[in-house]
């Protein structure tokens, strides 16, 4: 009677907490609009902060992994250089904006940036990744200059080509002129003003080419160097980059900048009147230093130079007394805000290279929150309905705590300020159906008991106490391959791994707590009978062991046949695993795969045309949804320029929100990815080899492998066939069949265990027959419950985690059929092998 009040002591305490704890997010998503505005931002931000939160690929947004370049830095500098590079970016973005952002530090040099409802992606990008070094150079006089020039004509000269068709190849615009054989570097330049040089846009790739020869190099002094404007100019009807020769060694850097304010100019300089600039002020070192500067190099010209381009090179009329100047040169009012932001937070300790991107379009979001919401609900519906139809009045007790635990698992993601992500609502649905797996063995357990005639109140008494050690082993292997998902994901794959730990622990506490409970109370007049149903596999006699060989006959052949596939054919990688970049495209009129690819074949590209029409392009569903990913060794830069040509060529054609997603993925990530995939699989087999072994014995751990290779083997096989693309979500669900399908075998194993002790006269193949027809029936009805779901989440939950919900649905029949055809027959035949043995060594 005690343990029944605290029992039930418990269970009340556990449900006032979750409450409290779900308060906050049922308040906050359930506002209107109305009473939104009536609230402070303070109060409404601290409603947020008790709240879930959604994430990016829910709420829409930009997610970044940035990593800073460590490689140039002083063993010193490198010590605190990630953490001042994440601090500034943190300021950055501060002041950009952006509601409820996240900056962390991510490994020793990467930076995790996730900026929630972003819609201005280039904007974003600029102001992160600029690296924001400000100097003032001044600008070598134009007689050093010229000589340096002529001497590397006279270098390339010596060196270049002197066949015609040579040369030809080279200059495509004077084939005949031979001045560019003298002059090969100057020649490709233009005289702009009186002093300044000029080269058009479309000879800037071949100068960029010349200059960077190592002969070419050796003639500029040390202290020089050559650096191109920030922008062109249009002079003549012709677009020219003007190319500047500078002092190597800064005057003065943007350390010494106190503060920067966007403005627009004024005066008679058309270059500076009624332009956006940035006005700037230093700080008081700065104003002694860029005095002194001034007033020693009055007439010369001092550029004024920002990551390595030059935004403009006015010349020195006086001494600078204020240590105030502007920057010019900038076309918007929005582009001065944001180098004024940049050069008010400082400058980067080192230059940070984006390696991963992912963009969601707030329609993708909201359309991935219906679809995920939608099945969530017809889920439930139809686990309530059957559990309540197989079960009776025990069903209905399931049904109530299968309600808690969504409860207590929502509560949990709350109290944590965990992130809700659409893989973590996958985790939610398919923790549906999984969950009553603990009651379906407790109910089982119970009719056994019954059916032996026990009274309701014994039978219960035992149901929990004989699953109580299965209901364990079963669930610690399925967390075990969700903490493993963890630590190897990546942010939606590991809110998927997070629901998924959540749902089992709590649906463990529901089941042996909770429903005891209830029970407990119904029973406890000794009620003759129980409300919990008959069951519709009474009493099977199937001689498993006899179709061992068919079974691993045409097991063998199914993964045979995927190998195969896999080997000659090839597995079709995703983004996360092959890098590149893909873009989610909606367009409002009717476009054709053949238009978007006449478009890449000519993508603007520093100077160039790059032809990207061999791009895989696909149309979604027949829609006006098309995917389009190519190879992307350029990284953002890239992408920017395939972005704005798709803008361009069909900007009538597309929808308001016409980028609903995009993918960066580098090189790099891509190779630690599927590295990551491996170690995942293997950690995750390791780890249930050595709790098997632990709990059972040794054989029993090699058979439960066999298993879960089998499974692993043959889904990914199929997946090969049915040309499914592998990516994290795919590798979460493979994981998830290996906890899912030990979960089943685990169950089996424990009844076989229970007979051995019982049924010592037995043959081993005997006891195995009984272990799995006595657990067929929960075998059954647990793997119908949860494919129910995942067929669901398959047909209603979207696009983007098809194949996600498509593995795991191969992977629940797989999972089901090796649990009764391929683990047990595998310690059968590990017995056979053993008595082999002791024969041949007693003869």
């Amino acid at each position: 009677m005690r343990w029944k009040k605290v029992r039930g002591a418990v269970v009340a305490l556990a449900i006032a907490l979750a409450l409290w704890y779900l308060y906050p997010t049922l308040k906050f998503y359930t506002l209107s609009e109305e009473a939104r505005s009536r609230m402070s931002p303070e109060e409404l931000a601290r409603l947020s902060e008790r709240a879930v939160r959604l994430g990016l690929d829910l709420k829409g947004g930009m997610y970044l992994v940035l990593e800073v370049d460590l490689s140039k830095l002083r063993p010193e500098e490198r010590k605190d250089a990630v953490d001042r590079a994440m601090q500034i970016i943190t300021n950055r973005v501060d002041q950009f904006g952006v509601a409820e952002p996240v900056v962390r530090k991510q490994g020793k040099d990467r930076i995790i940036v996730e900026l929630p409802g972003l819609k201005d992606i280039d904007r974003a990008m600029k102001l992160i990744g600029q690296t924001a070094q400000l100097e003032f150079r001044l600008l070598k006089p134009k007689d050093e200059r010229d000589l340096v020039l002529g001497e590397m004509d006279e270098v390339l000269a010596e060196k270049g080509p002197k066949p015609k068709e040579k040369v030809e190849e080279l200059f495509r615009e004077a084939p005949e002129d031979t001045f560019l054989l003298s002059h090969p570097f100057t020649g490709l330049m233009y005289r702009l003003g009186e002093e300044d040089l000029g080269v058009r846009v479309e000879d800037v790739p071949k100068v960029k080419e010349l200059l960077s020869k190592p002969e070419v190099q050796k003639v500029i002094p040390p202290d020089g160097e050559f650096l191109w404007a920030a922008k062109p100019e249009v002079i003549g009807g012709e677009k020219y980059y003007r190319i500047y020769y500078l002092k190597k060694r800064p005057e003065m850097t943007g350390a010494m900048i106190k503060d920067a304010r966007p403005d627009v100019g004024s005066g008679y300089d058309p270059s500076v009147a009624g332009r956006p600039i940035v006005r700037f002020s230093t700080t008081k070192d700065g104003v002694r230093l860029f005095a002194r500067i001034t007033g020693a190099n009055i007439g010369r010209r001092l550029a004024i130079v920002l990551d390595r381009k030059v935004f403009s090179a006015p010349v020195i009329r006086t001494r600078i007394p204020r240590g105030e100047g502007q920057i010019t040169g900038l076309d918007s009012i929005q582009e001065a805000k944001d180098l004024a932001i940049v050069l008010r937070t400082g400058a980067l300790p080192a230059p940070v290279k984006i390696i991963n991107k992912q963009v969601v379009g707030p329609s993708l979001g909201a359309d991935s929150i219906r679809k995920g919401v939608k099945a969530v609900l017809i889920g439930f519906v139809l686990v309530v309905i059957f559990m309540v139809a197989y079960y009776r009045l025990c069903g209905l007790i399931a049904d109530l705590a299968l309600i808690l635990n969504l409860i207590f698992l929502v509560a949990a993601l709350a109290g944590l300020h965990g992130t809700l992500t659409l893989p973590g609502i996958a985790g939610i649905i398919l923790t549906i159906g999984m969950s009553v797996d603990a009651n379906v063995l407790i109910f089982e357990r119970i009719r056994e008991e019954l059916r032996q005639g026990r009274t309701a109140l014994r039978a219960v008494s035992n149901g929990y106490s004989q699953a109580l050690r299965t209901i364990l082993d079963a669930n610690l292997t399925t967390l075990i391959t969700a903490v493993v998902l963890y630590q190897f994901g990546t942010g939606p794959i590991r809110g998927f791994a997070t629901t998924l730990s959540l749902g089992i622990i709590f649906s463990m506490f529901t089941a042996v707590v909770v429903t005891r409970v209830i029970l407990d109370a119904l029973v406890g007049g000794e009620v003759a009978g129980l409300s919990i149903g008959e069951s519709l596999i009474r009493n099977p006699r199937v001689d498993f062991v006899k179709v061992m060989r068919y079974a691993f006959l045409g097991s063998s052949s199914a993964i045979a046949a995927g190998l195969l596939f896999f080997v000659f054919q090839g597995p079709v990688y995703g983004i996360d695993f092959s890098g590149g970049t893909q873009m989610e495209v909606h367009f409002r009129e009717p476009v054709s795969v053949g238009e978007i690819r006449q478009a890449l074949s000519e993508v603007p590209f520093e100077g160039a045309k790059l032809d990207l029409s061999d791009s895989e392009i696909k149309q979604i569903d027949k829609s006006d949804i098309f995917l389009i990913r190519f190879a992307n060794t350029w990284g953002e830069p890239l992408t920017k320029a395939v972005r704005e040509r798709i803008r361009e060529v069909f900007d009538g054609k597309l929808g308001g929100d016409w980028l609903r997603q995009e993918v960066d993925v580098g090189p790099k990530i891509g190779t630690e990815m599927r590295g990551k995939a491996v170690k995942a699989v293997l950690f995750s087999l390791l780890g249930m080899l050595i709790y098997i072994a632990w709990r059972f014995e040794f054989r029993f751990g090699v058979a439960a492998i066999v298993a879960l290779f089998h499974d692993v083997l043959f889904t990914a096989g199929l997946l090969t066939i049915l040309r499914q693309e592998f990516d994290m979500p795919v590798l979460a669900a493979l994981l998830t069949i290996v906890g899912y399908s030990l979960n089943d075998t685990i169950v089996v194993f424990d009844r076989i265990r229970e007979k051995l002790r019982a049924m010592r006269r037995a043959s081993f193949s005997e006891i195995v027959n009984l272990g799995i027809n006595e657990t067929l029936a929960r075998t059954l009805m647990t793997s119908f419950t949860t494919l129910m779901v995942v067929l669901v989440l398959l047909t209603m939950g979207g696009r983007v985690i098809h194949g996600f919900a498509l593995a795991l649905t191969v992977g629940v029949i797989v999972g089901t059929y090796s649990s009764i055809f391929i683990a047990s027959p595998v310690l059968v035949a590990w017995r056979r092998g053993q008595e082999k043995v002791q024969v041949r060594r007693k003869g």
